[in-house]
């Protein structure tokens, strides 16, 4: 390939360990409550790691929309 022409660019960026945390907190809530007869205690600790994992994946985004916003300003 010649310079100048367009090509694959760089590797993508690899995944960020808190999605990678996020993604495995709902993948484990959902197996509580799809697989596992789930009652009493597990069914709060399967709804609370999916929760958990939405929650801080809303802050997150809010944070990044935040910043972006003041860098803007600037």
């Amino acid at each position: 390939m010649a310079r100048g022409e367009p090509g694959p660019g760089p590797p993508p960026p690899p995944v960020p360990w808190q999605f990678l945390l996020r993604a495995a907190l709902v993948v484990a809530g959902l197996v509580l409550l799809l697989v596992v007869r789930v009652h009493g205690f597990v069914f709060y600790l399967a709804w609370f790691f999916i929760v958990i994992a939405l929650a801080s994946e809303a802050a997150a985004t809010l944070v990044v929309w935040t910043r972006a916003r003041r860098a803007r300003r600037r």
